[in-house]
């Protein structure tokens, strides 16, 4: 760009290749630590990748500008290839030395109009006449001077385009330059931070022979390589190891989550059925005598509810054990005995099924229905269940007693004792239940 006045003359252009060089130059020449050049290069890289994109963009723009300059060809071609093939026609039919009739009649009739159409003595024009159109040889008048506005408009149109993809491809053309020039800086500076020295000969000289030296005859290549094969041999056994040991604990936590109940409750109930303890605790499988059964009973404190179940419990004292004959009421199992019990006073602890559940099952229900007991405040008629083995049911749940009171207890021992009269067992005591709870 240039300003010129009357008597001076500016000059604005900008040398871009000139600064451009010095920049180089100075950047080249200045000596900085090896993270700032190694910095420097990063960030030229980055600057050289937008200024690329940048380019390709102003590129796809002048395609386009490119692909809209075909586009006005190609509409212009048909026109002229028309209007070509009109005069060819007409010069067959025209003398082209010769003036014909028609021709001096419209040179004649001209004449005539231009001597009518103004007045140049007086200054006046006779509006009667207008100037008529010339017509060519073929008798069509001459293009509309719509025709001629849409003919201009395309024209300008088609002007602007050419100059808008010159000005897109001067862009992309520059920063392509641009681009060129970080990308040289760039790998200046990653020659300058190859090229720094840190003072150290091994460092900086550790090439070739040198490099042999120092790497094949360090002592601590040989014991990394030791303790990562070493590493890798143990690294199965220690995984083995974590295995087991997770496996160990999880046992142990599920082993403590079952034992420790059992023995809140154990002692529990040993502590209460201590307050008891004055016959020695001894075992009796005979029948009672009903008024045997009536001292008792009043002995317990139980009320109404609880009466029905402990007299029902009483009467079977000297049963038979059997688990085949567990519902013929000749003989019981300690969940029948527990079940027949409660339901003689009107509470089914089938939960509908009328048959009596197992052990293990029947604490389930009552457990799940809110009938468990949190402290051990005893009273008769309480279920006592007791569990902890591996037999695959619930709490691994194996036997049921019925406390009758004073520390006492009816239960289905065994085959061998059948149902018993005996101080309350509290060993392996892992649940208490009351059904009317």
């Amino acid at each position: 760009m240039e300003f010129k006045s009357a008597s001076a003359s500016f000059d604005m252009k900008n040398r871009f290749s000139d600064d451009m060089k010095r920049f180089i130059s100075e950047e080249a020449a200045r000596f900085t630590p090896e993270s700032n050049e190694a910095a420097s290069a990063s960030i030229d890289d980055v600057a050289e990748k937008s200024l690329r994109i940048s380019a390709e963009k102003h590129r796809g723009k002048a395609k386009e500008k490119i692909r809209e300059l075909k586009d006005f060809k190609s509409k212009k071609a048909p026109n002229e290839s028309r209007r070509s093939s009109e005069i060819k026609t007409d010069a067959k039919f025209l003398d082209p030395v010769k003036p014909t009739a028609f021709d001096n009649g419209r040179q004649g009739f001209s004449k005539n109009v231009e001597s009518r159409v103004s007045d140049k003595n007086n200054g006046q024009t006779n509006s009667k006449f207008i100037e008529v159109p010339a017509s060519d040889h073929s008798g069509k008048a001459s293009d509309s001077p719509k025709s001629a506005e849409k003919v201009k408009a395309d024209t300008s149109s088609e002007k602007s385009v050419k100059a808008e993809k010159k000005k897109e491809q001067k862009k992309a053309a520059s920063r392509t330059a641009v681009a060129s020039m970080f990308r040289a800086k760039k790998e200046m500076s990653n020659d300058l931070v190859k090229e720094q020295v840190s003072g150290d000969a091994l460092k900086d000289g550790n090439t070739g022979l040198l490099k042999i030296a120092t790497e094949y005859l360090n002592p601590m290549r040989y014991v990394k390589s030791l303790c990562a094969k070493v590493g890798m041999a143990i690294a199965p056994y220690i995984l083995s190891f974590v295995a087991i040991a997770a496996v160990v604990l999880i046992i142990i936590s599920f082993l403590f989550s079952v034992l420790q109940p059992m023995k809140d409750v154990t002692d529990a109930l040993s502590g209460f059925v201590g307050m008891f303890t004055g016959d020695g605790g001894g075992l009796r499988n005979t029948s009672f005598s009903d008024s045997e059964i009536d001292d008792i009973i009043a002995d317990s404190g139980a009320d109404e509810t609880q009466e029905k179940v402990i007299r029902f419990a009483l009467s079977k004292v000297g049963y038979p054990y059997s688990q085949d004959l567990r519902t013929s009421g000749k003989a019981y199992d300690c969940s029948s005995l527990a079940y027949y019990s409660w339901e003689d006073a009107g509470v089914d602890i089938s939960y509908g099924t009328n048959y009596p559940p197992t052990a293990a099952e029947g604490a389930r229900m009552l457990e799940a229905d809110g009938k468990s007991l949190s402290t051990m405040d005893l009273q008769p008629g309480d279920l006592i269940y007791y569990g902890g083995e591996a037999n695959g049911r619930y709490l691994g749940i194996y036997h049921v007693a019925i406390y009758v009171g004073n520390g006492k207890a009816v239960e289905a021992l065994s085959t061998k004792y059948g149902v018993v009269y005996q101080t309350l067992r509290t060993k392996n005591a892992i649940m208490v239940c009351r059904p009317n709870k």
